[in-house]
């Protein structure tokens, strides 16, 4: 497994929405009662906010609520100290969090320069959105803070240092993309100018997301020595940044993965888990690094005097069971599947199955609703937008009308009003086509996170059937599983393409050759096998692309099973090009060929019935040839040829 595998599923964090604490009357602990408070200020209840604060335990945080509660003049701290509280309590959806921000913390008037308290708030809630709402929504407050912050002079410190804040959503959309120069370039650009400024928090951050592009380049290293080199700055803190324990979760993952430094494990282990707040961070690093020692172990031993348990069983059902209660459902999933190798790594089988079946109907059940949430905000803001927009365009129409019929006889003032109107549209054309523009990269960017779910998707569903084969016995069973993980593959391969490409095209001479690799891979032998592909410059869209690969899936690996069991070198010929009329695909393998000549209308072999059907699909012919081998030819029309038949 890579390091780049290991360290993107650490980048990614993401709150989803729970139910609301209960608001009964009768006051348990003041944590519990800090909770009640935070709940009514959310949602407005500012009264049942009040007569609650004046039970509680003075602290410096209880007197933050009394000002926010009572409107005493709350600070952008006092706004900060509350929303990081109530944006880290999993039983409050963000999405409301959000809608407080909105209404309660204005942007500031009447300053002469930047307030650097307000910029933070708006920079962590475009973040948490983006994490648990969608890039869209994110988006247009990100646009709202650039504007905030443009309006002032950029050679002013803090000016500087609030565009080095508001350019984190920038480098999360470059680390989505995986536009990996664009990003290291703003993260070092980044990284001087804090260092210019003195700013060692801001050093730090930008260190921190220069992590996750070394990440993407697999220079594990080099990781690791920025992540030493934020450690080293953390020290000169009066307080731990922001980044702190992101930065010791990294490290500590880094050198587990690397080997050999497990002194340097046990004290940052030890650290994390004494860290206020971090506690539940630990649980699952310390199960990886159980996976890699001695149960028997001085180490593996304190470290189950840590959790009061006895063994490797009871740590992994403390541990997933206090995950469950603190843990949000990326990390719960990171901690389960964490348990699952490591019990692996120690012949625990039957639990190691056990955890990896949680594993992975808890990783379904968040892409099922990231998925859906995406796909529904979307919708509804499309809607929204294209709305407003025909109510404006109307509003313009109606009255240029009134303007022209009042002053109808006025000519020399009409022409001039005209030319000083046809400016003044110019003007804001020119702002809606930068608006449309924006929209339509944002849009692009959404339909390839779409398709990025869709074979991520795909490869939970194959992770399914080949769990699922383990209990299979019998042959036949179990080769239906295979092929269809085989079609799965194909299809989810179809996709990554198009998460790779802007235009929606897949070019299928690069489709066709990783295809082709990877069922080679999958039915590799000591026979050498040699493969030509021919394949004119061709890109074919979705509706085109999947049933031609599932063709040429069924082909191969037909070609792979029956043809090449003989002594002889085995050949296998593809080849697709464009004639005057429609496609010609071409399958030839050197093998024996089919006993006979198939009618297939009527033929019973699975795998050929669904060439044919899929060859119909695509308005496409079948033609079968014994010549030397099995030599398949079919005809078949593109997506829009196909539509001028209709």
């Amino acid at each position: 497994m890579s390091f780049r595998f290991l360290f993107l599923l650490l980048i990614t964090q993401s709150l989803f929405s729970q139910e609301i604490i209960d608001s009964s009357d009768n006051i348990g602990s003041n944590k519990d009662s800090i909770y009640k408070v935070e709940k009514y200020l959310l949602y407005k209840e500012q009264d049942s906010a009040i007569a609650l604060i004046k039970k509680l335990k003075k602290s410096s945080y209880v007197n933050v609520l009394s000002r926010i509660a009572a409107n005493n003049k709350p600070s952008y701290l006092d706004f900060t100290e509350f929303i990081n509280s109530i944006a880290d309590n999993p039983k409050l959806p963000y999405q409301s969090v959000s809608d407080y921000i909105n209404l309660n913390v204005k942007e500031p008037v009447n300053e002469k320069g930047i307030n650097l308290d307000y910029v933070k708030i708006k920079v962590n809630q475009v973040s948490k959105l983006r994490d648990d709402v969608s890039i869209e929504v994110a988006s247009e407050i990100q646009t709202e803070l650039d504007n905030y912050i443009n309006a002032f002079n950029s050679n002013n410190n803090d000016v500087k240092k609030a565009k080095i804040y508001a350019s984190i959503h920038q480098i999360v959309l470059y680390i989505i993309q995986e536009e990996i120069e664009k990003g290291k370039k703003i993260c070092l650009e980044n990284f001087d100018e804090a260092e210019k400024l003195g700013d060692k928090e801001l050093m730090i951050m930008s260190l921190y997301y220069l992590c996750d592009f070394l990440v993407l380049e697999n220079k594990l290293n080099e990781y690791i020595e920025n992540c030493e080199k934020s450690l080293e700055l953390e020290k000169d803190l009066k307080k731990h940044s922001p980044y702190y324990i992101g930065t010791l979760v990294h490290i500590i993952d880094a050198y587990i993965y690397k080997g050999g430094e497990d002194e340097k494990v046990k004290l940052l282990l030890r650290e994390l888990y004494n860290e206020k707040g971090s506690t539940q961070q630990s649980y699952s690093l310390y199960a990886k690094y159980l996976g890699t020692i001695d149960l028997e172990s001085l180490d593996a031993k304190d470290i189950f005097n840590l959790f009061n348990v006895t063994d490797i069983i009871a740590f992994c059902n403390l541990t997933s069971k206090l995950g469950e209660e603190t843990l949000n459902p990326n990390d719960q999933y990171q901690l389960i599947r964490e348990i699952s190798k490591t019990l692996e790594n120690h012949n625990y089988l039957r639990e190691s199955v056990a955890y990896k079946d949680r594993s992975i109907v808890q990783i379904k059940k968040i892409y099922t609703q990231d998925l859906a949430n995406s796909l529904s905000s979307y919708k509804v803001n499309q809607a929204v937008k294209e709305k407003n927009l025909s109510i404006a365009h109307a509003k313009e129409r109606n009255k240029l009308y009134i303007i022209i019929a009042t002053l109808g006889g006025f000519l020399l003032l009409i022409l001039t009003w005209a030319y000083y109107r046809k400016k003044k549209q110019s003007e804001v054309l020119q702002d809606k086509n930068k608006t449309i523009e924006t929209a339509l990269k944002e849009k692009e960017l959404l339909v390839k996170e779409v398709h990025h779910r869709v074979k991520n998707n795909f490869q939970i569903v194959s992770s399914l059937l080949e769990l699922q084969t383990n209990d299979i016995e019998d042959k036949k069973a179990l080769q239906l599983i295979e092929d269809g993980q085989n079609r799965l593959r194909s299809m989810a391969i179809i996709h990554q393409k198009l998460y790779q490409n802007k235009d929606g095209l897949i070019d299928f001479n690069d489709y066709i050759s990783l295809l082709v690799r990877e069922l080679a891979s999958l039915y590799a032998s000591d026979k050498k096998i040699e493969i030509n592909i021919d394949i004119d410059k061709i890109c074919f869209d979705i509706d085109t692309a999947i049933p031609l690969g599932l063709i040429i899936n069924e082909l191969v690996t037909n070609a792979y099973k029956y043809a090449f069991k003989e002594e002889r070198e085995g050949r296998l010929n593809i080849s697709i090009h464009k004639s005057e009329e429609d496609y010609i695909l071409k399958v030839f393998d050197n093998g024996p060929g089919l006993n006979t000549q198939p009618n297939f209308d009527k033929i019973r072999s699975t795998g050929l019935r669904l060439v044919r059907r899929l060859s119909k699909q695509v308005y496409g012919n079948i033609e079968y040839l014994n010549k030397g081998g099995a030599y398949f030819v079919i005809n078949f029309e593109d997506t829009t040829a196909r539509k001028t038949i209709n």
